[in-house]
């Protein structure tokens, strides 16, 4: 479900089973993700000739991208201003699933979880016997029921749900964890999205700990699970990872050293910092949410270029609620926008429930072409009347809508331009403003003073859920509400099937093509560009470094 910074791991898309949960492999988007990287690489020329066996060794330098405020992910503020944090803690303190570059969940340091399908519904834990910490401390059931406490303690209620969910928890033994739920949560798998170590934090305060390092604060080590360790962090500059010489996994890490740029207040590394530190070498590998700036990095010399959709969302949020245009209450002023927006000028999203690249995308949404003449038909069957400069009015109040989103995004800044004029040619005035996204998340929006709204969700594959579409969610800012729409939206929750629940998410999204009170544009595209000596490098849209352990430098 859309939420925009948790402590869990986004994976509910495996398929249930009443003994254990089974991982599905492959989906469409492995093909999709394997035609474009196959496209752009023909492209740039990127790639090595030959096979070759990973070497060990090196430093690949990674970025600029936001910093966040600490390491401490029990601190609600720590993530800052992006999802960076999660990419790099999920490589240092391992969770129990991953999620993979085509959305299903994988097993990290768990071997098998089952669990039941009727009362009490509860979940058995088997953590993998090799698993264990940097400092050789076996990963125990002590860690995960440590770990589920400190969440209750230290975060706020609406930051981890599923935890709130368990009515009991309990160590079997010293590899296995039972958990009993009040009720059935799709979203089981998002439990420990990190699981940290007992024996290193029992009886210390763990709001004051991690602020510019993760270690053990009893002996001053970095700690971990995962196949890197924090080994220091400059601030305003950069974070260095270091190779956990103890990791458990497949293999230890081939790099060395993994380091991470800071770009300075920004929450995405404008494209010119991201050309000149390819340039000027300070970068081996960089990322940018500008597709504009493919050209001129392929120009670079000896740098791959790759391009796919990520897990960000984009779209349109219609105030249909109290603050909003009052011709927004009508559907069909709602169609009419949908109609007169040329979504085919972007990588086009046709489902406001599923990512295009999810296995169970449905283009429930296909139907809005773009089709001016209808959308005025459209706002003329509303009862709306044109004016001498081409304007509508509906009920006697001027059509122009207030269109807000983040300064600073020169994609969508361009896209939402594009809309204005062709929205200017349906008869539609948009008032375009950009704002501080700290002013527009915790202000204008809550209060509901606006028509339109742009800004992008970073999902599982799944995007909307009670929270975004229900009647009075938490993350419903357009005041939409349906009330079949909030009961199936409740029963998604409880179904444990993921076939099941695609299923009825897709009925809902069925309502919402006809209700429209949102207007789905685009799967945000983003850039990677990195030396071609960086081998095996995987694009996941959840995490950049999903297989960093296994990046190795060619010679």
């Amino acid at each position: 479900m859309a939420r925009a910074l948790t402590l869990c791991a986004r994976s509910e898309s495996a398929r249930a089973d009443p003994d254990r949960a089974k991982i599905p492999k492959g989906g469409r988007f492995a093909a999709a993700a394997a035609a474009i990287v196959v496209s752009l690489l023909a492209i740039s020329g990127a790639g090595g000739s030959g096979v070759q066996a990973p070497r060990k060794g090196g430093t690949v330098v990674f970025g600029p991208i936001s910093e966040p405020a600490c390491l401490n992910l029990l601190v609600a503020g720590c993530p800052g201003r992006g999802l960076q944090l999660f990419w790099i803690m999920e490589n240092v303190l391992a969770p129990a699933f991953l999620t993979a570059p085509d959305f299903t969940p994988r097993p990290r340091l768990v071997s098998r979880v089952g669990f039941t399908r009727s009362k009490p519904f509860t979940l058995t834990y088997e953590i993998r016997p090799e698993a264990r910490w940097s400092d050789g401390v076996p990963v125990s059931a002590r860690d995960f029921v440590f770990t589920h406490r400190a969440i209750l303690r230290y975060l706020p209620r609406d930051t981890a749900p599923e935890h709130r969910m368990v009515e009991s928890i309990r160590a079997v033994d010293a590899k296995t964890v039972k958990v009993v739920l009040r009720a059935r949560v799709a979203s089981w798998r998002s439990l420990f999205g990190v699981v940290l170590p007992q024996h290193a934090l029992a009886g210390e305060k763990l709001d004051r700990i991690w602020t510019d390092r993760l270690d053990n604060p009893k002996t001053g080590e970095p700690i971990g699970s995962g196949p890197f360790l924090v080994e220091r962090w400059e601030r305003g500059k950069q974070l260095t990872l270091v190779r956990n010489p103890r990791y458990w996994g497949l293999h230890v890490a081939y790099l060395d050293r993994l380091v991470i740029r800071f770009c300075q207040s920004c929450t995405a590394p404008p494209p010119a910092e991201v050309l000149g530190a390819l340039r000027q070498g300070d970068v081996d590998f960089a990322l940018s949410r500008d597709t504009g700036i493919v050209p001129e990095l392929r120009r670079i010399a000896g740098v791959s270029v790759v391009a796919y959709p990520t897990n960000g969302w984009e779209h349109l949020e219609l105030r249909v609620g109290p603050g909003g245009h009052p011709a927004l209450r009508n559907k069909l002023v709602r169609r009419a926008l949908a109609y007169g927006i040329d979504r085919t000028e972007n990588p086009t999203s046709q489902s406001a429930s599923f990512l295009n690249t999810s296995r169970y995308y449905v283009p429930n949404w296909k139907g809005y072409s773009y089709r001016p003449a209808v959308a005025r038909s459209l706002l003329e069957r509303a009862g709306c009347r044109r004016g001498g400069d081409g304007i509508y009015s509906c009920g006697g109040e001027r059509l122009s809508l207030r269109f807000f989103t983040t300064a600073g995004a020169r994609l969508r800044e361009r896209g939402l331009e594009l809309i204005q004029a062709q929205l200017r040619r349906v008869g539609v005035e948009m008032l375009l403003t950009f704002a501080p996204g700290s002013t527009l998340f915790s202000q204008i929006l809550p209060r509901g003073e606006f028509d339109a709204v742009s800004f992008t969700f970073f999902v599982g594959d799944t995007i909307g859920g009670t929270g975004v579409f229900g009647c009075g969610g938490g993350q419903n800012v357009s005041g939409y509400c349906q009330r079949l729409v909030t009961r199936d939206l409740d029963q998604v929750d409880k179904i444990l099937d993921a076939s099941q629940r695609a299923s009825l998410i897709n009925r809902v999204d069925r309502q919402l093509a006809n209700d429209v009170p949102v207007i789905p544009l685009y799967q945000v595209p983003f850039v990677l560009a990195y030396r071609t000596t960086i081998r095996n490098v995987v694009a996941s849209p959840s995490n950049l470094f999903w297989n960093a352990e296994s990046w190795w430098l060619a010679r």
